[in-house]
């Protein structure tokens, strides 16, 4: 298979799944005031897709949608909403979700995608030898990715801040040093504390999907290509992702499959002024019930005090993919497969991830290199929570998952 078909046979994969998916939390028309033209919503899609070489196969295992971050003022010190949005930081959330539940699996119907390592008392599971994961993005992600693309009308990515109509440039992000940047990173915008998705692919390249907690009972797991649909730009893209790092070994493939809810697509119908940057997220993961759609990085309809909440929301009210609930889920159902030691309760999320010692070398040594020595790390009030939610007050200063 030539590499043009198989980019396409990625996006079809992850872009029929977002089809089948319930309406809520999809962009869609927008009435305005009276008189005046509807407004159409567009996004950015992006989905994680298993290839099994054994049957040829290729299965969407998680997916996201999304625009938007929360500047420092909206975030939870609890770890119930999400930071970051954009749709590759949200599929790559349920992507962990699928991951922990598919620890679980094994151990129940040995229908996992993963396969236990013998004589080995740490990272005791590994991805199956004939399997593959690739990464599937609409349109080229912010930062470094996407330096050479210009966009005609991208709009604001802020929650909370006003949706001004400008012409600008997706990689809409500050540079701090090296090549690494945060987002939104307007000068008119409030501050974030998160970095481009270009940064946090480079990093998922570097060492794996899995994440600090996760890395605890995974080896790394890392993305064997990305297919990229608008905005596509080869050597961009590749030093972006592979170059930085040394090493990359991630495969770059484009698509033009459209994707029916993209800005591109938009425009071909729409005048420029009458399409308008989506407020909602949506995230799915092989095994949900349903899709979930995400305000503001919390489940649609949630009302949430941001920033000055004195309590985290009930579990009910969580979406699967913010930090708490993937910490909940990591100890409740790895401890259940005697997969993890019982925790004590007082454990923070951070601390938790901090016992990954051979993950944590090996950030601080990506960390530590001339393009990603700028990274904004997480301040410890925001992953200084328990497993039930309790906030504490930490003197530890490990770096942001």
């Amino acid at each position: 298979m030539d590499s043009d078909a198989l980019g396409d046979r990625i996006a079809r994969c992850v872009i029929s799944q977002y089809k089948a998916l319930p309406k809520k939390g999809k962009p869609a028309a927008k009435s305005t005031s009276a008189g005046s033209n509807q407004k159409h919503e567009w996004t950015v899609l992006a989905g994680f897709v298993i290839y099994n070489a054994k049957n040829d196969g290729f299965e969407c295992v998680a997916l996201g949608t999304g625009l938007k971050c929360q500047h420092r003022g909206q975030l939870s010190k609890f770890g119930d909403s999400l930071h970051d949005c954009h749709a590759e930081v949200v599929a790559r959330r349920a992507l962990l979700v699928f991951f922990t539940n598919q620890l679980h699996s094994h151990h129940h119907t040995h229908g996992s995608v993963f396969v236990a390592r013998s004589g080995c008392e740490t990272n005791q599971f590994m991805l199956c030898a004939h399997l593959r994961l690739y990464l599937y993005t609409s349109q080229c992600p912010c930062g470094s990715a996407a330096a050479a693309a210009v966009a005609p009308d991208y709009g604001d990515q802020l929650d909370g801040a006003p949706n001004k109509r400008r012409k600008t440039n997706p990689n809409d992000c500050s540079l701090i040093s090296g090549s690494a940047q945060i987002k939104p990173g307007r000068g008119d915008s409030i501050p974030t504390l998160s970095m481009s998705c270009s940064d946090k692919i480079a990093r998922w390249n570097a060492l794996g999907v899995q994440g600090g907690l996760l890395s605890n009972v995974l080896q790394p797991v890392r993305i064997a290509g990305i297919v990229v649909g608008d905005l596509f730009n080869r050597d961009q893209i590749d030093r972006a992702l592979n170059q930085r790092i040394g090493k990359g070994e991630c495969e770059i493939y484009s698509t033009k499959e459209p994707f029916e809810r993209s800005q591109s697509e938009l425009l071909k119908r729409y005048e420029p002024d009458d399409i308008i940057t989506a407020d909602a997220s949506v995230y799915w993961y092989l095994g949900a019930k349903s899709s979930v759609a995400l305000v503001s990085g919390s489940k649609q309809g949630v009302k949430v005090a941001k920033g000055g909440a004195t309590a985290c929301q009930p579990p009910k009210q969580r979406s699967e993919i913010c930090k708490l609930s993937l910490f909940s889920a990591y100890c409740n159902k790895l401890q259940s497969i005697n997969c993890l030691d019982p925790q004590d309760p007082t454990i923070t999320y951070k601390q938790a991830k901090a016992k990954a010692t051979e993950y944590q070398k090996a950030k601080a040594n990506f960390l530590s290199t001339d393009e990603f020595a700028g990274w904004v790390h997480c301040p410890d009030i925001y992953e200084s929570f328990t497993v039930d939610g309790v906030y504490l007050e930490l003197e530890s200063s490990l770096s942001k998952d």
